[in-house]
């Protein structure tokens, strides 16, 4: 058990160092591309984030582990919205831009009542219901890119011309570091590229050798398979956003924080369930009727934040709310 304890901080640190290469490499795609850090966060950094989730997923479907598959959701999504937008909020104030809230947030919602209404029509998710989910998230993505191309990166920092960073960043520089940019070249498109790639590579192996060796513990522990999916699996599948969140929160990115988490969340519940069910038919318990009642319902009192106390924004009041609501989620499902 101690060395599945030490692959298990080893795992942390590698989501550690990706999210910080994941975050830079996305904001100066934004900035470059012309793209709200809004829009690179429901993309981009959601979709990469969600990897872990995916793959899970995937496998507990073709092995039968259907309580797993719908538990890592179920459990991850939960995570993302009660735990990580709490944790993040704590750290600064997030801004709930009125596109999120009129947007974003009610297709999350309806993304969770669609994947309900499939999954209790028959009591599965069938391969031509997979499809149904992954039509619509990729309509979400088309129509999210599109209108953020439309509107532009106005309102948001601009990268400076000759280091190529933010100018949250280049505070941070010291003159060394300043310096050495200004002799070099700039750094181009392909190298952040490569940082995001880099930094999604990183969290995939972080997640696997905490998902895993978790796992073995929870197992030689005794602990069931819904319970498994929903805490262990999906608090390890949901490090890299709540990491990616965290630091994206503590370099001042609140829209890559915010928009990291509803696009996972929309991630999570059509693509990460969509593809599954290409390859095997997912049994669905209805007790996940609760879980996913429950996820629609926080995200409509996140709706409800942007317009109590301080307008349009989440506070830090309001992220202890939601990190004590999600402890309270976590006893019951264990105890009930």
């Amino acid at each position: 058990m101690l060395l599945q304890l030490f692959l298990i901080i080893v795992g942390f640190a590698l989501l550690v160092w990706g999210a910080d290469l994941l975050v830079n490499g996305s904001s100066q795609i934004a900035a470059r591309v012309g793209l709200p850090d809004r829009v690179i966060g429901l993309t981009v950094v959601a979709v990469g984030t969600a990897m872990p989730e995916l793959v899970v997923s995937v496998v507990s479907a073709v092995d039968g582990h259907a309580d797993m598959a719908f538990g890592n959701v179920a459990g991850s999504c939960m995570a993302n919205l009660l735990l990580i937008l709490g944790m993040s909020a704590v750290i600064t104030r997030l801004p709930l831009a009125r596109h999120t809230q009129r947007f974003e947030i009610p297709v999350s919602v309806a993304s969770v009542l669609l994947l309900m209404l499939l999954s209790n029509t028959g009591g599965e998710l069938t391969a031509v219901e997979g499809l149904i989910l992954l039509a619509v998230f990729a309509a979400f993505m088309g129509y999210t890119v599109f209108l953020g191309l439309r509107e532009g990166d106005s309102g948001h920092e601009e990268l400076d011309p000759e280091t190529q960073l933010m100018p949250h960043e280049l505070e941070n520089e010291d003159d060394d570091v300043a310096e050495e940019e200004d002799e070099g070249e700039p750094r181009g498109m392909h190298v952040s590229i490569a940082l995001v790639l880099f930094g999604i590579a990183l969290l995939k192996f972080g997640a696997d050798y905490v998902v895993n060796n978790s796992v073995e513990i929870a197992t030689a522990l005794g602990i069931s398979e819904r319970i498994i999916g929903l805490t262990v699996i999906a608090l390890g599948t949901c490090l890299p956003e709540l990491v990616t969140s965290v630091v994206a929160a503590f370099k001042g990115n609140t829209d890559i924080a915010v928009g990291n988490v509803v696009g996972s969340n929309i991630t999570n519940v059509l693509l990460v369930m969509g593809v599954p069910a290409l390859f095997s038919p997912i049994v669905y318990a209805f007790s996940y009727n609760i879980d996913f009642a429950l996820l629609a319902i926080f995200s409509v009192v996140l709706v409800g934040f942007a317009f109590v106390g301080t307008k349009h924004t989440m506070t830090r009041r309001e992220g202890v709310f939601f990190v004590f609501i999600y402890i309270v989620y976590i006893v019951a499902s264990a105890v009930l």
